[in-house]
């Protein structure tokens, strides 16, 4: 056991950089996919479906239908033999999963616009609000509690597939523990800590977003 205290308060700067690289990647990637999926399930839905709604629609099919992993090995490797520019580990993580992200906020986003009856759609327009204030004031606000679980899932989910961003070689934590571990041969004093970072990420994502839920309700109730 003092083992692996001593291993882990030796790797604890490797740790902090792996973590720094991870939350870099998982922030950027889901200010991507909530910008993306916000814009699009707008534009998708069935308020306002159009014929942007086909290549909205096939963008999500392509992208949930496909690994993430060979997404990534696409935007590292086949998208720089394409346009003739390196990508960086850093940057292909955060392209990949913020594409990645957008096809299932959208799906979200989406989803929850879809269950505001439309009569709030009218009832809006005849109070003389434009579409921007209706969305701003009526309609969002509204779609945020609904859809406030599921974006909570997609931000624990996308916390935990940056660790596919080290098989490119990024020092995110689980690269950093394959490195320590190759050194030390000792992949429980290496990994158990990094998985116990994970777990704290993803607790404190579900334990804000029960917090944001409780007060949203509560004032509902008021």
């Amino acid at each position: 056991m003092s083992n692996w205290a001593a291993l882990i308060i030796q790797s604890l700067p490797l740790f902090v950089t792996g973590l720094i690289n991870t939350m870099i990647v998982a922030i950027a990637a889901l200010g991507i996919g909530l910008l993306g999926g916000i814009v699009f399930g707008l534009l998708s839905c069935n308020k306002y479906k159009s014929w942007y709604s086909i290549p909205i629609n096939l963008y999500v099919l392509i992208i949930r239908g496909t690994p993430v992993c060979l997404q990534l090995l696409l935007v590292y490797f086949a998208l720089p033999a394409a346009i003739g520019i390196n990508v960086s580990p850093m940057a292909a993580g955060i392209i990949t999963l913020g594409i990645n992200s957008v096809a299932y906020v959208t799906e979200i986003i989406r989803g929850g616009i879809n269950t505001i009856s439309a009569g709030q759609w009218e009832a809006s327009y005849v109070l003389g609000l434009s579409y921007i204030d209706t969305i701003k004031t009526v309609i969002m606000p509204q779609v945020f509690k609904i859809v406030l679980a599921p974006l909570t899932s997609e931000s624990i989910t996308l916390i935990k597939e940056t660790s596919i961003v080290s098989i490119i070689g990024l020092m995110e934590l689980t690269r950093i523990g394959m490195n320590i571990s190759a050194r030390t041969l000792d992949p429980i004093g290496t990994y158990l800590p990094i998985a116990l970072i994970y777990l704290s990420m993803t607790t404190m994502i579900s334990y804000g977003a029960s917090i944001i839920e409780r007060r949203l309700y509560h004032g509902q109730g008021n």
